[in-house]
């Protein structure tokens, strides 16, 4: 028998020449009307398609194709030799034929273009199959005006009692070492269009279930359908109304072995008897599953097929199948499998924004992040090695805090908020402990010296700021000396809040800097100071605010309580003062006289006058209405407690460590707003600077020369709660595995944008949602932000594309289109399967 090179589809056995192009004997030969799948040159995809050829390949290596026939690009004009393939493959027409796209540009390893190209189904009479064939060959143009080259492939309609795909790889969770299978009654046809979600199962390599998915096709949560009691007759590839049909009787489904490879393997599905790496046969009966469509032998059977169709094609194939009414099995088609989801390395860190969210909410510049982020996570670190809670070697190697897309993120298991991956072992680990009983001593020393310590630094913070001049009138070198001072003196504020929020405890209704800053907001409101001077009048009000180089801060929005939304109830908000533009002015020395210690109260007036001479804001001094005022304006009720409104008391320690952790901050964002200025720069130009190159840009040296073609990173939507980094950074959040409410992510990724039903112009990052996954929306792909649908299959043609685009997708949201509307903003994340309403942060 000739066989052809699996790889170049050149090389000849046997003594027939096939070389290149020169497959009928002489180079330029004319292209016949049709190729039979049997023949050596029906391998070869620039004559028969990528489709036909991967066919023709599998056919060739014993694998169960039906028969057929191609017609190569270019080669229907022989219309005799044609007709005389119809008629011998239709019976006359007593066969129904599929008739379906072969174009050398789709199923390859690049791309699969799947679903893009039309197929006809149920082709019986002479003059059918010929508009068949047109409607195929005219779905090779595209909407840009070219035209793909196009063979068409012909094989015999089959009745298939179950059908689906089968991956010999898991491409949502990037696994090569599991196989995804999702079946449904019938054909194929209804789950590769998004039409039915079908049951999804997870199979080892050797063909074990290791979990089972079954969703309804509304993308309910899943329900049992008993085994021939759902209603759902059996029914034809593409086809539920055409009598059973048997062809080729030569074709079994007993696989013959491989050149160099083992005797093929049972049909019987490996027990928990079973020698392990074996597929021996069970020895005794297998249950099956009373509410799937597929059976654990079929399942067996599909992850062997998997395997050897691995081995010829040299990786794991994207599989459609079926099992017909005598229970064998065919291979519709093969298809490299062109996108996998990113996996993170075995020992990935578990990071996850929340214990730092709070201070870093937003996306960093790369100078924010070297002035906040890597003070933040030193000063943790030295928390941790004191506290003993985790390796010195670890801390110095692994920062505690970092930065994704320029969003903050912990690692989790440092600041032991994720239990550990084996509990176990963990108890057994004597490391811990020792490092514990090591750092004891250290510990209860440091508890009763704590709020000591946190007193004399809140107190050299305080006198530092009140003996820093206004920024306009530092040199460059006294500008780097004082920030400098701010990042090393970040560090120790951070270190001990940490300490002071483990050790020290707090008495239920101890007040914080949040509160206090509330207080002070809801007075300087009620005596009518615009928001752009209310820092000047207490600097405290800093506390409800995140550090940003962009611009001035944006305070939180008054609640106005006669207000209230007929349709939720909810309070309104009244919008934000219109924000001045503030000139720095000039601030004079401070005249009185300062004192050496200090506790950590809310701001006194000697603290105000430091924050306002150390942050040149736009007035020095501001009254302040007494907390014993007579009457207090309703704003003002409406956000705080009655109590709120009494003489302010010292705040904890921990809350007063906070405070000037935001108070250095922003001294940080005034000395840089002056290293501006004299660059003639704007903010966000200066904040694409390193820390290594502002300073010496301030000590005389020149801008780097790359600095007007830096961009800022693309805004990127907020971080999973849990996640790990895959190679090249890619963010891989962690699965939920028992949400069980049929919502699923089918393509890796997170984004946000504004949702449109897929009608009328789309909005500027479109999150398209829909109904189903139609093949039809495949157009669309290229210009959305994200995908969501309330029904479809991982495995259908649209979840590949959209694999392949890089586009997060989400199937099973229930009513997503009635919960949904368009023009409403949505963050989705393709790898959790969550979708919330809402603008990222």
């Amino acid at each position: 028998m000739t066989t052809l090179d699996e790889r170049h589809g050149e090389g000849a056995r046997d003594g027939e020449e096939v070389r290149g192009r020169s497959v009928f004997g002489l180079v330029g030969a004319v292209v016949p009307a049709a190729v039979p799948l049997d023949r050596p040159s029906a391998a070869l995809p620039w004559l028969t398609g990528s489709k036909a050829a991967n066919l023709a390949r599998a056919a060739r290596a014993g694998l169960p194709v039906l028969p057929g026939f191609v017609i190569p690009p270019k080669g229907g004009g022989d219309t005799v030799a044609l007709r005389r393939a119809w008629h011998e493959l239709s019976e006359g027409g007593a066969r129904p034929l599929v008739v379906r796209s072969s174009s050398p540009q789709e199923d390859t390893e690049e791309s699969s273009l799947a679903g893009q190209f039309a197929s006809v189904l149920d082709v019986r009479d002479w003059p059918d199959f010929r508009t068949a064939v047109q409607t195929v060959l005219d779905s090779a143009r595209r909407s840009d005006g070219s035209t793909a080259p196009m063979a068409v492939l012909v094989q015999p309609m089959l009745s298939a009692r179950v059908g689906g795909v089968l991956f010999g790889a898991d491409p949502v969770e990037g696994r090569a070492d599991r196989m995804l299978v999702s079946g449904v009654r019938g054909g194929p046809d209804s789950l590769v269009s998004g039409e039915q979600g079908g049951a999804n199962y997870w199979l080892s390599r050797r063909g074990r279930v290791l979990r089972t998915e079954r969703p309804d096709t509304d993308g309910s949560p899943p329900q049992p359908h008993p085994a021939g009691t759902d209603g759902t007759p059996p029914s034809r590839f593409g086809l539920a109304d055409t009598e059973p049909l048997v062809v080729r009787s030569d074709v079994s489904e007993t696989d013959a072995p491989l050149p160099g490879s083992a005797p093929p393997e049972t049909d019987s599905p490996p027990t928990r008897s079973a020698p392990q790496g074996t597929d021996s046969p069970p020895t005794h009966p297998t249950p099956q599953f009373t509410d799937s469509p597929l059976t654990r032998s079929e399942l067996f059977r599909l992850a062997r097929l998997a395997r050897r169709a691995r081995r010829v094609f040299g990786g794991p194939q994207d599989i459609e199948f079926g099992f017909d009414e005598d229970g064998r099995l065919w291979l519709f088609q093969s298809r490299p499998i062109t996108a996998m989801a990113a996996r993170p390395a075995r020992r990935a860190r578990l990071l996850g924004p929340g214990p730092v969210a709070e201070t870093l909410p937003g996306q960093l510049l790369p100078l924010e992040e070297d002035l906040w982020v890597a003070p933040m996570s030193r000063g943790l670190a030295t928390a941790l090695d004191i506290g003993g809670t985790a390796p010195r070697r670890l801390l110095r190697t692994v920062p505690v805090v970092t930065t994704v897309d320029g969003r903050a993120a912990a690692d989790l298991r440092l600041l032991g908020t994720a239990t550990p991956r084996h509990r176990w072992l963990a108890l057994l680990n004597p490391a811990p402990g020792a490092r514990r009983l090591g750092a004891a001593w250290r510990m209860g020393r440091l508890t009763a010296a704590l709020p000591g310590l946190a007193t004399d630094l809140i107190a050299d913070v305080d006198r530092r700021l009140t003996e820093i001049p206004s920024p306009a009138a530092l040199s460059g070198h006294d500008l780097a000396a004082e920030l400098r001072w701010t990042r090393r003196v970040l560090v120790s504020l951070h270190a001990q809040e940490t300490l002071a929020g483990a050790l020290l405890s707090e008495p239920p209704r101890s007040r914080t800097a949040a509160g206090t800053a509330l207080t002070a907001l809801a007075e300087a409101r009620a005596q009518g100071v615009p928001d752009d001077r209310v820092v000047a009048a207490d600097p405290v009000v800093l506390a409800l605010t995140a550090p940003s180089l962009r611009g001035p801060e944006r305070l939180p929005r008054p609640v106005v309580p006669s207000q209230e939304d007929a349709a939720t109830g909810r309070r309104k908000t009244a919008p934000p003062p219109a924000q001045v533009a503030a000139d720095p002015i000039r601030v004079t020395t401070l005249t009185h006289e300062r004192s050496t210690a200090t506790t950590p109260d809310h701001p006194s007036p000697r603290t105000t006058a430091a924050l306002t001479l150390a942050l040149p804001l736009t007035e020095r001094s501001v009254p302040r209405r007494s907390p014993n005022a007579a009457s207090a304006s309703a704003t003002t009720a409406a956000l705080q407690p009655r109590e709120a409104l009494q003489p302010r008391e010292a705040l904890p320690p921990r809350e007063a460590l906070r405070l000037r952790i935001r108070w250095v901050q922003e001294l940080q964002v005034r000395l840089v707003r002056e290293t501006a200025r004299r660059m003639s720069r704007g903010m966000e130009r200066v904040g694409l600077l390193s820390w290594r190159e502002l300073i010496v840009v301030l000590e005389g040296g020149p801008l780097p020369g790359d600095l007007h073609a830096r961009v800022p990173q693309p805004q990127s939507p907020p971080l999973p709660d849990t996640f790990r980094l895959a190679e090249g950074g890619v963010v891989v959040a962690e699965r939920d595995r028992g949400r069980g409410d049929g919502v699923r992510g089918v393509s890796g990724g997170r984004a946000a944008g504004t949702v449109w039903d897929g009608t009328g112009t789309p909005p500027s990052g479109a999150v398209l949602v829909v109904r189903t996954l139609d093949p039809a929306l495949a157009p669309l792909l290229p210009g959305l932000t994200a995908l969501v649908a309330q029904t479809g299959s991982p495995l259908s043609h649209l979840a590949v594309l959209a694999r392949e685009f890089g586009l997060p997708a989400v199937v099973g949201a229930t009513d997503a289109v009635r919960r949904f509307p368009p023009g409403s903003r949505l963050t989705v994340d393709g790898t959790t399967g969550d979708v919330e309403l809402g603008e990222a942060p």
